[in-house]
């Protein structure tokens, strides 16, 4: 109770420096910028820092649903402003996007908007401690979900043949064997360690009928005679386990992550990596099926919520809600990468508390598989229903469907059909976040309305007040700091960069985000007149201007470097490759100055 009264007292005066700065814009009156400092200062002391992290984001829920879905705005736990369903709390800030009866306002003033919704979303996403009843629900939910699919009927209709002929029509030449096997920086369910993960040593049958473990888990041929006699000591396995992790998402509970095996995860980087790319270039998907550039669903939302023409769509619990069922009828003409999908992907999982669930799901989050199938999956279907609901050409369904993971951006008159069939696959919709009627979209982590980006900056990181150095938080909070300066809120800006400066001592300021290390972005003032004690240089060598500054740093550990393993690492990884025996460790990187080029 100690911690969150002293987070409580340490955010809500972050958060009344925000206020300030908005009230300072001339969006608030004097005389009612008392009183809501007023207000929130004493539902903080009665509530607590929930108040900042839960009641108030449930505000922000309540105006993006009115906004998105065009109904009358309902917020509960506030006193009304008398003859209306206005709040008091944000009162005039709410009246210029909402009549007095919680209607969107025809003259409804964007940037207002945008104000509002970084008061209500600036603590959404703050890391606090989480109780353990919410650990529960999400592990129950997990379990839940996966018992559900194993009842689904899967309808055999029109829709699902579509799909299937146009899932084979965009795989009829994808060889899965072709395929370059890496890791990922994540940890895996069979615990080895960075500088073990290129030594095999299970060999799993279900694998082995599509990706030999001579062919992809060795360098060459030479490697496999010189080891040859290892093979006999190879754990012999049908199929894999997964394990479920709980990661620290905000106060509102974890994140669950699923853990693939080592051999496993080997795999799925290579196929994973080949599906995302074949994707992003084959003629039936370029452009509408997405991976690495969220901009393109970005600014489709950015331009809907000035034409209307497009609604944004979001999936329910999407990737726990493919089923097998489903990957296996929607792939069934490509037998070949069909039996690669099925072969790669683990039948079961190890919850946190030991149990055992056998999988419905086609893969959890955290397989490599899991991303480019679910955004596959839901954009051959959604073809499928406009042309069988809608009577589209499929060229004409591909043009008007944009599929980034499980943000579904599709043609505002045709919404509704998708609407109605995806649950018949057991697919469900996140009805609170889909922006289908008025001029609110959402998609990508882009908030738009009437043209105008109001998406707000969200405070992530909790602070810690001990003397040692968290690099990782002191970036958050230098970020936050320049994003506020950038939006023109100096008060909370300046705040924020004592407190950074009060660990770090002087820091330079830098011109573009691009800089080498950690300073203050000003595109305004002139980077040859830095800080009172920021040490700058000129390098002779290389001619240019540079400046002794913190950045962070990768920690190392090392390793033996002389055999096979790291032969087949520096081939799979040469972008991450850096020297014989080093290997990074992740998520854990540390502080280091160091000097750096200094742009004007």
């Amino acid at each position: 109770m100690g911690l969150h009264n002293s987070l409580a007292e340490f955010y809500s005066a972050i958060y009344c420096d925000l206020y300030l700065d908005i009230a300072g814009h001339n969006l608030v009156s004097m005389s009612e910028s008392r009183l809501d400092l007023r207000k929130i200062r004493s539902r903080v002391d009665s509530e607590g820092i929930s108040f900042l992290t839960i009641t108030l984001p449930r505000m922000g829920k309540a105006i993006d649903t009115a906004l998105s879905m065009s109904t009358r705005l309902t917020i509960s736990g506030f006193q009304k402003i008398p003859g209306t369903v206005i709040p008091k709390l944000f009162g005039n800030l709410l009246r210029r996007v909402f009549t007095d009866d919680g209607l969107e306002r025809v003259d409804a003033d964007p940037v207002v908007l945008r104000a509002l919704r970084q008061l209500v979303y600036f603590l959404y996403k703050l890391e606090i401690p989480y109780n353990e009843s919410k650990t529960t629900r999400v592990i129950e939910d997990f379990v839940r979900v996966d018992a559900e699919l194993s009842e689904l009927c899967m309808p055999q209709d029109d829709v699902l043949f579509t799909a299937r002929r146009f899932c084979a029509d965009v795989f009829g030449m994808f060889d899965p064997r072709d395929i370059s096997p890496r890791h990922g920086p994540g940890a895996v369910a069979t615990g080895e360690s960075p500088s073990e993960k290129h030594l095999f040593s299970r060999l799993y049958r279900d694998i082995e009928r599509i990706y030999p473990f001579t062919e992809y888990f060795q360098y060459s041929i030479s490697a496999v005679c010189d080891s040859y006699r290892d093979y006999d000591a190879l754990e012999a396995l049908d199929s894999g386990t997964a394990k479920v992790v709980l990661v620290p998402k905000d106060s509102r509970g974890p994140r669950l992550i699923s853990c693939e095996p080592l051999e496993y995860q080997w795999i799925q980087q290579g196929l994973g990596r080949k599906l995302a790319s074949h994707l992003e270039s084959h003629r039936l998907t370029s452009g509408h099926v997405n991976f690495t550039d969220q901009s393109i669903n970005r600014d489709l939302a950015l331009h809907a919520s000035l034409t209307q023409e497009w609604v944004t769509l979001d999936m329910k619990e999407a990737s726990d809600r493919v089923s097998l069922e489903l990957v296996k009828e929607l792939f069934a003409d490509v037998p070949v990468l069909l039996e690669a999908l099925l072969a790669t992907r683990t039948t079961s999982t190890i919850l946190p508390n030991g149990q055992r669930v056998h999988l419905n799901k086609f893969a959890p989050m955290g397989s490599c598989l899991c991303f480019p199938v679910e955004s596959f999956v839901f954009y051959a279907l959604a073809v499928g229903v406009l042309v069988n609901y809608y009577g589209y050409s499929r060229c004409e369904a591909r043009e008007a469907v944009y599929v980034y993971g499980d943000d579904i951006i599709v043609r505002r008159e045709v919404y509704p059909a998708l609407l109605l069939h995806f649950p018949l696959t057991g697919l469900m919709f996140n009805e609170a976040k889909c922006c289908t009627a008025g001029f609110y979209k959402e998609s990508c982590g882009m908030d738009a309305f009437r043209g105008v980006d109001v998406t707000p900056v969200k405070l992530r990181s909790v602070w810690s007040h001990r003397q040692k150095l968290d690099i990782s938080v002191l970036s958050s909070y230098i970020a936050l700091s320049n994003a506020m300066y950038k939006r023109g809120y100096m008060r909370v800006s300046e705040t924020i960069q004592k407190l950074v400066l009060g660990k770090t001592g002087p820091l330079p300021i830098f011109s573009n985000e691009d800089a080498g290390g950690l300073g203050w972005i000003r595109h305004d003032v002139c980077t040859r007149v830095q800080p009172k004690g920021v040490k700058t240089r000129w390098n002779s060598e290389y001619h240019h201007r540079e400046v002794y500054t913190l950045r962070s740093a990768p920690t190392h550990l090392c390793a033996d470097p002389d055999n096979w393993s790291t032969v087949l690492r520096r081939i799979s990884a040469p972008d991450e490759y850096t020297n014989p025996g080093i290997y990074t460790v992740p998520h854990r990187s540390r502080p280091q100055w160091g000097w750096t080029r200094l742009t004007t």
